[in-house]
């Protein structure tokens, strides 16, 4: 009986509080997503026309020296179809770091009494970051991350976290 009241007052509950409900709902699921962007929105992003990648961050890059490249290339390439042009005198300097680190989970799989058998998956995790840094004010104008999991060393995974991430880069 107790559950039937409160049943029947959900259902009869004022348009307000189901709006208020469907927003807080709503707000939880786009805090969730795995990519994050923040910039500084008094930042006239239309000024910058040249870019470089920061050289020490490159160094610092936890990944192979081919995987490096192709990382470097692929936002080059997302850069590019934006209408930056690579400089050695630059508006803005691309910082890219990530924190990448191993995965191993264990599954439960067929047994009977006499035998058990468990699974194991070993992947990679972990989050690609994206600075973009003012040359002129010294400062972060820009910055990203994408949370990234894959099962093997395919940097294409890598790639199309670039790729999300660039894609909200310049803010309109």
């Amino acid at each position: 009986m107790i559950f039937a009241n409160y049943l029947i007052k959900t259902i009869n509950m004022k348009p307000v509080y189901k709006l208020s409900i469907f927003l807080l709902i709503l707000s939880l699921i786009i805090s969730c997503s795995s990519t994050k962007i923040t910039y500084d929105k008094h930042t006239d992003f239309s000024q910058y026309k040249t870019y470089a990648f920061y050289k020490k961050g490159i160094k610092a890059l936890k990944l192979p020296g081919k995987n490096k490249k192709k990382l470097l290339r692929a936002v080059s390439e997302v850069l590019l179809e934006k209408g930056f042009t690579k400089s050695s005198h630059p508006d803005f300097i691309v910082n890219i770091f990530t924190d990448i680190h191993k995965r191993i989970d264990v599954y439960e799989g067929y047994h009977s009494p006499f035998y058990r058998r468990k699974y194991i998956e070993k992947s990679k995790e972990g989050t690609v970051y994206i600075d973009i840094v003012d040359v002129r004010q010294k400062k972060v104008v820009w910055s990203g991350s994408h949370y990234i999991n894959y099962k093997t060393n395919d940097l294409g995974v890598i790639k199309k976290a670039v790729y999300k991430l660039l894609e909200k880069f310049p803010p309109r």
